[in-house]
């Protein structure tokens, strides 16, 4: 199967999304917003700080980029010396967003070598101290809810491909990682991102997220080690017990 062809376009310039932002802050919204490319998420980030720059302490907009496959380098360190979060889909950090063909094929033949071999860079910005938060946008019913399952996210995640140990959609193996390698996550990572980290982002931290006196008791039960299990294969992964609001549900 032949690479498909892509195009991108992005709706505001930071000027006019900054006046969006203005006007989220009157209402008390928070603005969750998906990036593909360098220039829209350089948008945002210069859109936050033209705002901050004139409301100061009283801009309270939660603002969460989402995606962000391709960063320019000197955006890097802004989520975290801006405060806005970035949320990524660790399932696509392969390279392989089902494409119908191999991804090292298909992005340097799209956006340039260079380009290509700096995508999905999340353990850099997670290193510069910005609050990172894991998620699936992957709503295809097609593959039975595979790239849904939050395992097979964190298998990617900590490995950046598709093994031959992974349970992935058909199809959708790669031949091996995805640069930038140094952009592997960690388990501990993997799990503060899709649990408080999660939780920070919606605002119902205080509720959920980890495991503290107060808070709702949901959690989960394994038979294995998380932290010590192999990255890959991780994908098969399932919870003996699941337990909402103390109470066990299966």
């Amino acid at each position: 199967m032949s690479c498909p062809e892509s195009s991108t376009a992005t709706p505001f310039n930071a000027e006019e999304l900054a006046e969006i932002l203005k006007e989220l802050n009157k209402e008390g919204l928070d603005l969750h917003i998906h990036c593909v490319g360098e220039r829209s998420g350089h948008i945002v980030l210069d859109a936050v700080e033209l705002v901050r720059k004139e409301l100061g302490d009283a801009f309270r907009v939660k603002v969460t980029v989402t995606h962000m496959w391709i960063q320019d380098d000197a955006d890097l360190d802004r989520f975290a010396k801006l405060g806005v979060i970035a949320n990524y889909t660790p399932a696509w950090h392969n390279g392989n967003m089902g494409l119908g063909c191999e991804p090292s094929e298909f992005w340097p033949a799209l956006i340039g070598e260079e380009r290509a071999r700096k995508m999905f860079r999340s353990k850099t910005v997670w290193d510069s101290g910005a609050l990172v938060t894991w998620s699936s946008d992957d709503v295809s019913f097609e593959n039975n809810f595979a790239t849904w399952n939050p395992y097979y996210g964190m298998e990617v995640g900590m490995t950046r491909w598709i093994s031959d140990k992974t349970k992935a959609p058909q199809g959708q193996a790669t031949k091996g990682p995805l640069d930038p390698p140094g952009e592997k996550m960690n388990i501990e990572e993997m799990i503060l991102g899709y649990t408080i980290n999660g939780a920070k982002q919606l605002g119902i931290d205080a509720e959920k997220g980890s495991i503290e006196a107060g808070k709702d008791a949901d959690f989960l039960v394994f038979d294995k080690d998380l932290l010590t299990a192999e990255h890959a294969g991780f994908s098969h992964i399932m919870p003996a017990e699941v337990y909402f609001c103390g109470k066990k549900v299966n």
